[in-house]
């Protein structure tokens, strides 16, 4: 959920973090803040179209894609599950 949510949520950081940190405080698990946090910077699913337009479809699929997995794979390190 929370990768579906960062991925089609467009914030700039300076108002990312903050909201991380209160989500944070208000009992919400580090690995899925680090999901969340890491799919809103990388994954574009609102300027997928924009993307496509420069880079083309098949690279913005590519890039979508990756930064989709290196999110998860991210949020596990932080986690502490693949340490």
């Amino acid at each position: 959920i929370a990768g579906a949510l960062g991925s089609i949520t467009l914030l700039p950081g300076f108002v990312a973090f903050p909201l991380a940190s209160n989500l944070l405080e208000h009992g919400a698990g580090i690995t899925q803040i680090a999901v969340f946090v890491s799919t809103l910077m990388m994954v574009g699913v609102a300027t997928f179209p924009l993307e496509v337009q420069y880079f083309g479809k098949k690279v913005a699929i590519a890039r979508n894609g990756f930064a989709l997995v290196y999110s998860f794979v991210v949020a596990a390190i932080i986690g502490g599950g693949m340490i």
